[in-house]
C-alpha cells in the first residue's frame, strides 16, 4: 500500500511521535522511509555584516537527528535515507513528495493554541491544501484519564 513514505521530521517530540507512527506502518508495508528536515531560511538566518547566512551547528544537529532517524528505520528491518532542505517547510515537503513519487507523508502535530496557530501557521494543514498524496498528521495518544462512563458499567449500574 505506502511503499514509499516521507517523514517531515525535526526530532522535536511531536516529530518523534511521527517516526514511531511512520515506523509502524513502514514495517508493516515493507516500506522505504525518506526523512526529512527543513530548515526554514527565514528563522534560522543570522545576519552579519550585510550578508546572511545559516549557522553551521544548527545543520549539524539536524544531520546528526536525520542520522539517528535513518539508524532507528534501518533497526526496525526499513531501507530509509535522509535529506536536509531549506525553505517554507510546506513547500518542501510537498516538493520533495512529489519528486520522490510519495504514497504517503507523515507529519507531527504541534500542539498550539488558536492565536498561535494563527501567527505561525500550520505545516500539516498547508500540507493538506495541495496534498501530492495521503497524509498522515501523527497526534500523541491522550493519557489522562476518561470522565466518561463506558456504556456496559452505566447499564449495569442501572440493573443494580
Amino acid at each position: 500500500m505506502y511503499k514509499k513514505i516521507l517523514l517531515a521530521f525535526d526530532g522535536s517530540p511531536d516529530g518523534r511521535e511521527a517516526m514511531a507512527q511512520a515506523e509502524t506502518l513502514a514495517s508493516r508495508c515493507d516500506a522505504t522511509v525518506h526523512l526529512l528536515a527543513v530548515v526554514d531560511a527565514a528563522e534560522s538566518m543570522l545576519i552579519g555584516e550585510a550578508m546572511a547566512y545559516i549557522p553551521e551547528n544548527k545543520q549539524f544537529v539536524m544531520q546528526r537527528v536525520l542520522e539517528e532517524g535513518v539508524k532507528r528505520f534501518q533497526r526496525a528491518g526499513c531501507v530509509a535515507t535522509s535529506e536536509i532542505r531549506y525553505g517554507r517547510p510546506a513547500e518542501e515537503i510537498v516538493l520533495c513528495a512529489r519528486e520522490m513519487g510519495a504514497r504517503l507523508i507523515v507529519v507531527g502535530h504541534r500542539d498550539q493554541g488558536a492565536l498561535s496557530r494563527w501567527l505561525n501557521g500550520s505545516v500539516g494543514e498547508s500540507i493538506l491544501h495541495q496534498p501530492p498524496c495521503s497524509v498522515l498528521i501523527a497526534i500523541k495518544p491522550q493519557r489522562s484519564a476518561s470522565s466518561v462512563t463506558p456504556i456496559q458499567q452505566a447499564k449495569a449500574r442501572r440493573k443494580a
